[in-house]
């Protein structure tokens, strides 16, 4: 009853027995990773690549072709908690927690807080054995991670890529901090809104399977979209701090679409960052207008929906944007109800709009450390 922020997109419904059918793992690894693993296996599933590669003379190949990239929040917090109880018992004496250390704490507690669990426990589900990457990067971790998988395939090192990221944006002393930090809000996530004042922090995981041409065809799987580019960079401002004019982030805009060959009046749908933190929607709202200039692209955003899950935001968001392509429509932004000032001219609406066909879309993403990512999508024709 203290805490003055007290909203958060938690998951209401969360039932690890049904979301992983091997209990005896569910002992032994964190909320997060079941979400994780979860969101894991149903993009696997969802493919069908399983039973192609169950019906093939030989599997071998293919899990060595097959690779895992995850977006992981590291370690929470609440990961610490096992040893409150014995800290409290033993008085600070630490030669005594020592003593009883392994009397007080669960036996598997160092497997719960590995950061890779979701990376390990896919791969041994299914057997794939190709390249991998666990990206721990704040909130671009999920959107690092396709990168990465996205140019493993391009090289060749990969014919094929399960990407996932998860993270719990509500844990208590986590958001504590963000609360001192002064990001969130309590009241609303309402982003290049007059009355934005901040984030709201969810839980969440997404995942998609990335696949070359080859990899598709061979199977004819069904194709969603397609990874035109994408690239990567840091502002260097610092941790909390990004720069107000949003030029780093224009530029970076402008190097994705020129290393993806295709030129601003291509781009039908931009995806913002859209946390509803003022200066972040400033700084992105005048990026955008510098990059498109009088075109008005239609943009939008998703995180007013269920919260900012910060690492697994750009990959929901990735998933999200493709099926707004598929569909041809410019999802509203529902409580949007006036434009902030420094946001004018970046053309959001809170009503579904059409998508021009054969469009492309451009999705952002950022996070702490002046970090931003941008990815150029399209959908399959």
């Amino acid at each position: 009853s203290e805490w003055s922020h007290r909203l958060g997109g938690e998951i209401k419904d969360f039932q690890p027995s049904k979301m992983l059918p091997d209990r005896k793992l569910i002992k032994v690894i964190s909320r997060q990773d079941i979400m994780g693993i979860n969101a894991a296996v149903q993009a696997v599933e969802h493919s069908k690549m399983i039973a192609y590669r169950d019906s093939l003379a030989g599997a071998d190949l293919f899990n060595e072709q097959t690779a895992i990239y995850v977006g992981s929040p590291g370690n929470k917090y609440f990961q610490q908690y096992d040893f409150i109880p014995l800290l409290a018992k033993t008085q600070g004496d630490m030669r005594s927690f020592a003593n009883h250390l392994f009397d007080e704490v669960h036996p598997m507690w160092l497997l719960r807080i590995l950061p890779n669990n979701v990376l390990a426990y896919t791969g041994i589900t299914y057997g794939f054995k190709g390249p991998n990457h666990n990206v721990t990067n704040h909130a671009v971790g999920g959107t690092q991670a396709i990168l990465e998988a996205y140019h493993a395939i391009r090289s060749g090192q990969a014919e094929r890529a399960v990407v996932v990221a998860y993270d719990i944006g509500t844990e208590p002393q986590g958001l504590f901090y963000y609360e001192k930090l002064g990001v969130v809000s309590n009241r609303h996530l309402k982003p290049f809104d007059k009355e934005h004042d901040g984030t709201i922090l969810a839980e969440g995981a997404a995942a998609l399977v990335l696949e070359s041409e080859a990899s598709v065809k061979s199977r004819a799987a069904t194709c969603y979209g397609e990874i035109v580019g994408g690239l990567s960079a840091s502002e260097a401002t610092g941790l909390f701090s990004i720069e107000a004019d949003g030029q780093h982030l224009a530029s970076l805009m402008g190097q994705t679409l020129s290393t993806s060959g295709i030129n601003s009046e291509e781009i039908g749908l931009i995806v913002t960052h859209g946390n509803g933190n003022s200066k972040s929607d400033d700084s992105e709202a005048l990026a955008i207008k510098s990059v498109f200039k009088q075109e008005e692209v239609p943009a939008t955003a998703f995180k007013w929906s269920m919260g900012h899950t910060l690492c697994a935001s750009g990959v929901l968001d990735a998933v999200l944007t493709t099926y707004a392509l598929e569909t041809k429509c410019v999802p509203g932004i529902a409580n949007f109800q006036q434009i902030a000032p420094t946001c004018e001219g970046l053309s959001v609406s809170r009503e579904h709009r059409e998508l021009i066909s054969n469009s492309y879309a451009m999705m952002i993403n950022r996070g702490f450390a002046s970090m931003n990512v941008c990815l150029v999508i399209k959908a399959c024709e």
